[in-house]
């Protein structure tokens, strides 16, 4: 065999070899996004494995915000879910009396146990808690709009499944 056919050979089963590499990526990618179109928020994940504790299962569901004093979004949201939903639960692990601005309004929940269980995730979190004090739905806010998305969003969900006890959430402001 001479050296050109040798060479011959050798760069199309390289060209092959990419070729069958690259349908195999084409592949992965029209898979992903197949599983990102099945979900219309983009995402396709599992509903949360977390549980609040006993303060939080009463038998009503509630909207929670894990919250810290040091974090200027987490003041930014609770802001603006004291003014669209009253009644909310600020969940945090400092004194209460460092919320007192938004103590009128919403509901202020100083428990160590209950924030161990969302400490791995970056505040502020807002969560839809269930009755028994499991999380259903949980957002990892970036903006402070997204709170406003979602509030009504959570409270149709709620109204659909004929459950009650979330705080009211007020389409105005």
């Amino acid at each position: 065999m001479s050296p050109w056919v040798a060479f011959s050979v050798i760069t199309w089963v390289a060209i092959a070899v990419l070729y069958f590499g690259l349908a195999a990526v084409m592949r992965e990618v029209r898979l992903l996004r197949n599983a990102v179109i099945r979900d219309p928020d983009g995402f396709a994940t599992a509903q949360p494995d977390l549980v609040l504790g006993e303060r939080f299962a009463d038998g009503g569901q509630r909207i929670v915000a894990a919250v810290d004093s040091g974090c200027p979004l987490c003041l930014e949201v609770a802001g603006r879910l004291a003014k669209r939903a009253a009644g909310a639960t600020l969940l945090t692990h400092e004194p209460a009396a460092t919320w007192a601005d938004v103590a009128g309004t919403l509901r202020i929940v100083s428990d160590r146990e209950a924030w161990r269980a969302v400490s791995h995730l970056s505040p502020p979190l807002l969560m839809l808690v269930d009755g028994s004090g499991r999380v259903r739905r949980l957002l990892l806010p970036v903006r402070v709009d997204e709170v406003d998305k979602v509030l009504p969003d959570w409270r149709a969900l709620v109204s659909k499944e004929g459950m009650s006890g979330v705080a009211d959430v007020r389409a105005d402001s």
